[in-house]
């Protein structure tokens, strides 16, 4: 949303305390006559607070305000979407790291242990990591 400048407060005068009218010069900026004899600003300004820019600025504020609550929500939405799925993928990396790191002995002693069909070897460290690299990228989703 562009950002919007309002003014602060309007300056009215009537040029002429006798005219039948009620003509008034407004600005939004204190007056002062532009040349000697300027009549229509040649005369005693007074501050007001203009109800409609009041009422306009207070709505434009408003509606900021709730735009700004509403990213706010979305972002810590996010981030606590972000921090269950980081939680998730700690647990996934942690698994993995425990079974990088299992013994090549394990199949002899028994437990879990990755290893490779047909040649029946058991996997560990860089020699799994480059197993599964190559599994994934040759589209082997196997079990997993």
């Amino acid at each position: 949303m562009p950002e919007i400048k309002w003014p602060r407060e309007i300056w009215a005068a009537q040029p002429d305390p006798d005219d039948a009218e009620g003509r008034h010069v407004f600005s939004e900026h204190a007056t002062v006559p532009r040349f000697e004899g300027d009549s229509d600003r040649d005369c005693a300004f007074h501050r007001y607070v203009d109800g409609d820019i009041v009422d306009s600025a207070d709505r434009y504020h408003r509606e900021m305000l709730i735009a700004s609550r509403a990213r706010a929500e979305a972002a810590e939405t996010e981030r606590d979407r972000l921090r269950t799925e980081l939680e998730r993928l700690r647990e996934d990396a942690g698994r993995y790291r425990w079974l990088r790191a299992r013994d090549l002995d394990t199949i002899q002693s028994g437990g879990i242990f990755a290893g490779k069909t047909p040649e029946n070897l058991v996997l560990n460290l860089e020699d799994l990591d480059a197993a599964i690299d190559a599994a994934r990228h040759h589209g082997d989703r196997g079990n997993g």
